[in-house]
């Protein structure tokens, strides 16, 4: 059996064949319907590397802004455990 060359007969195809973008379409409806979850969880995945991709584009640099992300959340903890302690130990959380 003699090897099929498909670029060769997707360029030289027919005209009276469907079009390529409906042929893709009806692939994909296919491969969607065969495997539910799998393209679920495929198209999860590239809507979250888009995310992260846009997210890390329009945000600033970390380094600027993770040292104080991280002064802000520590002086949060110290202020609620500051709360439950006598007020000589608390006072040492302050300084």
């Amino acid at each position: 059996m003699e090897p099929k060359n498909r670029v060769k007969e997707h360029l030289e195809g027919d005209a009276s064949e469907e079009p390529m973008a409906s042929r893709c379409a009806a692939a994909c409806e296919s491969a969607i319907q065969d495997h539910p979850m799998a393209m679920t969880f495929a198209m999860f995945g590239v809507g979250m590397g888009l995310g992260v991709l846009v997210g890390s584009a329009l945000a600033e640099p970390m380094g600027l802004r993770k040292q104080p992300v991280a002064e802000n959340l520590g002086r949060k903890i110290l202020d609620s455990i500051a709360e439950y302690l006598p007020a000589s130990v608390a006072k040492q959380l302050h300084t």
